[in-house]
């Protein structure tokens, strides 16, 4: 009973994650065009507040600030290295990167291609999954499927239809590849796992992929 307790809450803490991840995601597309000729220096400032913001939640946390400690303790994946707000700081490195190397409309592709495809992903392989993938013992084919799909009717707004299908295609692949931030002691494997994050990751590799397309 305990069990299927801890698997409906990672459930419902995963569709809550990656409903958060998906909306939040898609906000950059409008704060890079309204920002326009200073949308990196916007984004530079935001990270500076992202990461004040990390640092404080984590010195009370560590102080057992009750209402930090509980929420960290509700978000956070069992066995998994959580610290609040990473994947948002990941997803919005990622961003900033793409920003100095590629056209804003590929910019704006591989946003919707993070924020969808991965969200989608996560979600719809939670919800319909049956088929594990042969390389993945987490990921399904019916959520790498639909993911891809999300992503590559977000992209086709913003680029041709071959450059949204290869990277759509190829980023949701690289996403069922890349692992868990699992737990560990090792300083080594937590910084591959911060630079395997598929939200720093998948930004810069579509948008990789689109140029090459295009």
């Amino acid at each position: 009973m305990a069990e299927i307790q801890n698997i409906d809450k990672d459930l419902k803490g995963d569709l809550v994650r990656k409903s958060i991840h998906i909306l939040s995601g898609l906000l950059y597309i409008p704060l890079i065009y309204i920002s326009g000729p200073f949308a990196f220096e916007v984004l530079v400032l935001l990270a500076l507040i992202y990461v004040l913001v990390i640092a404080s939640l984590l010195v009370l946390n560590r102080m057992h600030y009750r209402p930090v400690y509980e929420m960290i303790r509700c978000w956070g994946r069992r066995n998994e290295n959580y610290i609040p707000l990473k994947p948002t700081l990941l997803l919005h490195t990622g961003i900033a990167i793409s920003l100095l190397l590629f056209p804003i409309s590929i910019v704006y592709a591989s946003i919707a291609i993070t924020a969808m495809g991965d969200g989608i992903a996560t979600i719809s392989g939670k919800k319909i999954g049956k088929h594990k993938l042969p390389y993945s013992k987490s990921k399904s084919v019916e959520g790498t499927i639909t993911g891809s799909i999300a992503a590559f009717l977000g992209a086709a707004l913003f680029v041709s239809f071959l450059q949204a299908l290869v990277a759509s295609t190829g980023s949701m692949l690289l996403e069922s590849i890349i692992g868990r931030d699992l737990n560990t002691d090792s300083s080594i494997k937590k910084a591959f796992n911060l630079m395997k994050n598929d939200n720093l990751l998948l930004p810069v590799f579509s948008g990789f992929l689109m140029v090459l397309t295009g």
